[in-house]
């Protein structure tokens, strides 16, 4: 996992890039799920998941979204997911999760 951070002063809420290192799925999703909550006990209330190097998410990815959205969302925070593959992003779009948290894709990851 990488993340970087932005916070240019104490008002502004913490923004934390997240770069998942492969698919999100059953096997990798304990040890995400436990970063990402880290991320935001540590006051990250702007989530940006670059999913560049990520080409499967199941059921268990789905939730960990779902669910981080959720906690984001309880503390006036948001999640985006960028760079998804046109894949990905007819799924999420088929779950109508679009709706509930900025996905963008990247024409190039097809």
């Amino acid at each position: 996992m990488q993340s970087e951070s932005n916070n240019q002063n104490e008002q502004d809420p913490i923004i934390r890039f997240y770069k998942p290192e492969g698919d999100i799925t059953a096997s990798s999703s304990p040890l995400i799920r436990i970063e990402l909550k880290n991320l935001i006990a540590e006051g990250v209330r702007d989530l940006v998941i670059d999913m560049v190097n990520t080409r499967v998410v199941d059921s268990s990815g789905i939730g960990l979204l779902v669910a981080t959205h959720n906690s984001l969302q309880r503390l006036n925070g948001k999640l985006t997911v960028k760079n998804v593959s046109q894949e990905l992003l007819e799924l999420l779009k088929a779950f109508r999760l679009d709706k509930h948290f900025t996905v963008t894709s990247d024409p190039r990851l097809g």
